[in-house]
């Protein structure tokens, strides 16, 4: 390889998208610990908030929320490793980024409606043993998720629980349909090649280039005889020469 060319092999990786699927893999793989590691921070200070709680009933209602979230950020790690293994099995095409785009936004969908449906349940429990919102146990998932409906009925909760999950469905299918729209462009495009090469006009037959085929020449008229002596014309069936009166043969 020439001294000139050092950066093509990147060029290539690049190209085939390689790089870029590699690269998408591992920061996903990432975000699984992060996620974790998040979780377990959200779940302490959830507890801590449980057991500061004045009346036991709110302690009991922390508790159980807390538990049900951590379940979903168990579940949240597996889609994000679910997700990175299904980018690791793209095989080399013409489109690269778009397939990754399209199961990210599958990923962004059930991780969203997971978290939805979690806070929505542990919510509802909350409401029927603390009497009151359970956003405030959550912190700093309150701007993320839909707010709904938080009273200190059983009817509060079971319509708290009924809001997100109806809400966390939609958000799921909004994805899913942006994810098929991606991969809707990809489909165009492929009929589109295959349409004009179905309607390309045929190439010309080229043809074949050989030696050209032999003139017919008609053969030259017969010479008139001459004499021998002087080389005169004679005429034919004369016995001497009209020019040197030589004897003919």
């Amino acid at each position: 390889m020439s001294i000139h060319n050092f950066f093509h092999p990147v060029l290539e990786a690049l190209s085939d998208g390689r790089v870029i699927r590699n690269t998408v893999v591992w920061v996903l793989r990432i975000l699984v610990v992060l996620v974790l590691l998040g979780g377990l921070y959200v779940l302490i200070n959830t507890f801590k908030l449980a057991f500061q709680a004045p009346a036991a009933e709110a302690t009991v209602g922390g508790l159980l929320l807390g538990l049900i979230f951590i379940f979903a950020v168990g579940c949240v790690a597996q889609i994000l490793w679910y997700r990175s293994d299904k980018i690791d099995q793209l095989r080399s095409t013409t489109f690269t980024v778009i397939p990754i785009v399209s199961i990210l936004f599958r990923a962004a969908g059930e991780i969203y409606a997971t978290l939805g449906v979690s806070v929505g349940v542990g919510g509802c429990l909350f409401i029927w043993f603390a009497k009151t919102s359970p956003y405030y146990m959550l912190r700093g998932l309150g701007g993320l998720l839909p707010s709904g409906p938080a009273g200190e009925t059983f009817l509060d909760g079971l319509l708290f629980m009924a809001w997100l999950c109806v809400a966390s469905f939609l958000v799921l299918v909004l994805f899913y349909f942006l994810a098929e729209s991606t991969l809707l462009w990809v489909d165009i495009a492929h009929n589109m090649g295959l349409l004009r090469q179905h309607f390309a006009p045929a190439p010309q037959p080229v043809e074949a280039v050989g030696p050209a085929a032999p003139v017919y020449q008609p053969p030259p008229p017969p010479l008139a005889p001459r004499c021998h002596a002087c080389g005169a014309d004679i005429e034919p069936g004369s016995a001497f020469c009209g020019n040197c009166g030589a004897r003919l043969r």
